[in-house]
């Protein structure tokens, strides 16, 4: 074997797999510390939530307190489950935190929102895969249902995802098209998996410019009040004050931000910030004594600035470097700059660097004009590209390779997609649009969650897969 050393890089604590660790942890004794170590399932604390009471209906609602030793209304109650509370406060003090198995779990409610929604979703496939397979134990329940979870997760960024941010042309046509009826076999022992330097430090912060200022968090569609970004930023317990399903579907209601250098207000000022508490958390800390409550009001960082800096501790190499690695035209001067850039950035980029060979990569590749049919310029959709033919062809485990489901299994997980996710695993949702990614259209309409396809588990009983295997 060759056992030499490459260019040394910088230590990554996040795994180099698209392997859910963001739920699961990234080692064995985090991943142990998120178990119920019963029936396969993972951690969840339990919240009891009054519903209103339907207008007129206040009669059907009326018991006899035997304490009060009198009639009176009690409205009807709604369990929900949220990942466990850390026993430590939350980072930069904001109070009491979810323990998930990435503590960036906590600082954005969209993020929040999805760890929840993965940890309900493990749980259910636990419940499932042990009522078909009653022999099973605990740690094979937990395995195979944190096996599925990761499927869904590769489906989803594979068959989603990166059609939508790089382009359905492009990622059919540069190795990143999923086969929907069939194994797919691109497990190449030589490739390098690995998480680029360049991918993590200076090309996936383009995700936070797509983060917007302002979010909806109600179920009203009437409704045009808004949140601050900034209001909510490392305070996850709002999600229990004020559910989740009203920030699901108005998520899918709000467009993305355009990947660009414009960043929202909390990303620039806000990062790491103290919060103060809110009237809402003043009533939660009410009902639960024991838990913390944020710290005073402070002025955070800027992610940008980080970002940049980062990226030259790192040594990640120039703009124009990438241009050449990715088989496009390096630039030679203004006029090159002038046909990629946005317009009215050249003459910013001219007085922040003595020349294009100095631009960092992550500047360059944010202001370069959109690819066609894609959310991202040239550079970045090739870097992107680059990493998840990696990622994939280099993993032996991924979802649609042969022996690592059967057929029939494999055809329940290509019929799964994050809007099954979303209806399914929210609170009480009822219609979604079929592709989550995309925006609300005539295309893209409100259905009925029924008509969502879930996984059937009859698949994975044990004695089907053997009826399937012997028939081979």
């Amino acid at each position: 074997p060759d056992c030499t050393f490459g260019p040394m890089e910088q230590m990554n604590q996040a795994t180099h797999y698209l392997d859910g660790s963001m739920i699961y942890g990234t080692s064995v004794e985090q991943t142990m510390a998120l178990r119920t170590m019963k029936g396969g399932s993972l951690n969840m604390e339990k919240y009891v939530k009054e519903l209103p009471i339907p207008p007129g209906e206040e009669r059907n609602y009326v018991k006899y307190d035997l304490v009060k030793k009198q009639n009176v209304i009690k409205p009807p109650l709604q369990t929900l489950f949220y990942m466990p509370l850390g026993t430590e406060e939350c980072p930069y003090g904001n109070g009491t935190c979810f323990k998930a198995g990435d503590t960036r779990a906590n600082s954005l409610p969209q993020l929040t929102v999805l760890y929840t929604l993965w940890v309900r979703q493990h749980n259910e496939f636990a419940r499932e895969l042990e009522w078909h397979n009653k022999h099973w134990d605990d740690e094979r329940i937990f395995q195979e249902s944190r096996k599925l979870v990761v499927a869904c997760i590769q489906h989803i960024t594979y068959n989603e995802w990166l059609p939508a941010l790089l382009g359905e042309n492009y990622t059919r046509e540069n190795g990143l098209e999923m086969v929907n009826d069939w194994f797919h076999d691109t497990y190449d022992e030589t490739v390098d998996p690995s998480v680029s330097n360049s991918f993590a430090t200076a090309i996936l912060p383009f995700a936070y410019s797509m983060i917007s200022e302002t979010i909806k968090n109600s179920i009203d569609l009437d409704d045009r009040g808004f949140i601050s970004l900034k209001r909510v930023y490392n305070r996850p317990m709002n999600l229990v004050i004020n559910g989740i399903d009203g920030l699901i579907q108005r998520l899918v209601e709000q467009k993305a931000q355009k990947v660009d250098m414009f960043f929202s207000e909390t990303i620039k000022n806000y990062l790491y910030s103290k919060r103060t508490k809110s009237a809402d958390e003043n009533e939660l800390s009410y009902y639960y004594p024991g838990m913390k409550i944020p710290a005073d009001d402070l002025f955070g960082m800027d992610f940008i600035s980080l970002a940049i800096q980062r990226s030259r501790d790192h040594g990640i190499p120039n703009y124009n470097k990438f241009r050449k690695y990715c088989g496009l035209k390096e630039i030679e001067n203004i006029q090159d700059l002038s046909q990629i850039m946005v317009e009215g950035s050249v003459d910013k980029l001219i007085k922040q660097y003595k020349s294009w060979n100095h631009i960092d990569l992550l500047i360059g590749a944010l202001l370069e004009k959109h690819a066609e049919g894609a959310m991202v310029g040239p550079t970045m959709r090739c870097m992107i590209r680059d990493q998840f033919v990696r990622t994939r062809a280099g993993d032996r485990y991924f979802y649609d390779l042969p022996n690592v489901f059967t057929e029939h299994q494999l055809e329940q997980i290509k019929s799964y997609k994050l809007a099954t996710l979303l209806c399914h695993r929210g609170n009480d949702i009822t219609r979604f649009p079929s592709q989550a990614f995309l925006i609300l259209s005539s295309t893209n309409e409100l259905t009925n969650c029924d008509s969502i396809k879930n996984i059937h588990f009859g698949r994975w009983s044990e004695l089907s897969v053997i009826t399937e295997l012997t028939n081979y």
